[in-house]
């Protein structure tokens, strides 16, 4: 390729990637991506699908460092490593399952504590999980989340949860004060 396609190319790259961000969007970016408990909270909310709607995938993968591992509780004895399309398919096989068009289903936070130190963070998350209009009452569990700070934003790096059910009671310990 000539020089002057490569430079083209990079060009319109340049300018098709550049995004405007209004100071109200950046302000809203800073507070969702500068706090670790915005981010996970931001988690949650973005995985549940209310209303019919399906939960915007683009938007759940931006709290995601590339790399992040989540491990999910699969069944009582078992579970299941992903990286972060994994932990979309599964959202999206689940979502197939309940019929998110006529259910919707939400994962709300209970208690978050998080720890900070330098540029790094740890929170636990007890959250409540929940089909809409299904009889069984929502699931609890507690998720492990640790973030990065880079480039001026957390990201979400590793996950690891498990639940009530195979779990047992879920320990005060890790309850917000």
């Amino acid at each position: 390729m000539s020089k002057f396609l490569f430079s083209l190319s990079v060009a319109m790259l340049a300018v098709i990637g550049a995004v405007e961000v209004t100071g109200e969007e950046a302000d809203v970016a800073e507070g969702l991506f500068g706090d670790p408990g915005s981010m996970v909270e931001g988690v949650y909310d973005a995985v549940s699908s209310r209303d019919g709607n399906a939960p915007d995938w683009k938007a759940v993968r931006s709290y995601f460092d590339p790399d992040a591992i989540v491990v999910l509780r699969a069944s009582r004895e078992a579970s299941k490593k992903l990286d972060v399309d994994g932990f979309i398919q599964d959202f999206v096989d689940f979502y197939d399952r309940i019929n998110h068009q006529k259910r919707g289903f939400a994962e709300t936070v209970v208690s978050l504590k998080c720890l900070e130190y330098g540029n790094i963070a740890h929170c636990y998350v007890v959250y409540e999980a929940a089909t809409e209009g299904s009889e069984r009452p929502p699931q609890r569990g507690l998720d492990s989340w640790h973030l990065m700070k880079r480039d001026g934003r957390w990201w979400v790096v590793s996950v690891v949860n498990d639940s009530e059910p195979s779990a047992g009671p879920i320990p005060e310990e890790v309850f917000a004060e």
